[in-house]
């Protein structure tokens, strides 16, 4: 990818992420949250949906399949969340695009 990660290719502010990202590649683009978040910012398509790490702790937000969860304490990276309906604890990753319910 060395290559690539050039100005005339992608827009300046990436470049640094994309560099970072380069030197040991995880599997998807989407574990590394700040790459992740910088790219979601050339999207075409602007949502109303906030990410996981916006939220503040306790408020209660819906995922694509519709469940609600209660957002908890932060781990090393991810989120631990609470299901509101059975009261499992699930983790998220921080860059996950949520629909916030309530604070």
């Amino acid at each position: 990818m060395l290559p690539f990660i050039r100005p005339e290719i992608f827009p300046s502010q990436l470049l640094p992420l994309l560099a970072k990202h380069f030197r040991n590649p995880k599997a998807s683009s989407s574990t590394d949250a700040r790459l992740s978040i910088a790219l979601q910012h050339f999207d075409m398509q602007h949502t109303d949906k906030s990410y996981v790490f916006e939220l503040p702790l306790g408020s209660v937000f819906r995922i694509h399949n519709g469940k609600l969860y209660k957002k908890g304490n932060r781990r090393v990276k991810r989120y631990e969340c609470v299901e509101v309906s059975t009261g499992k604890l699930y983790l998220f990753q921080p860059n996950a695009e949520v629909e916030l319910i309530g604070g």
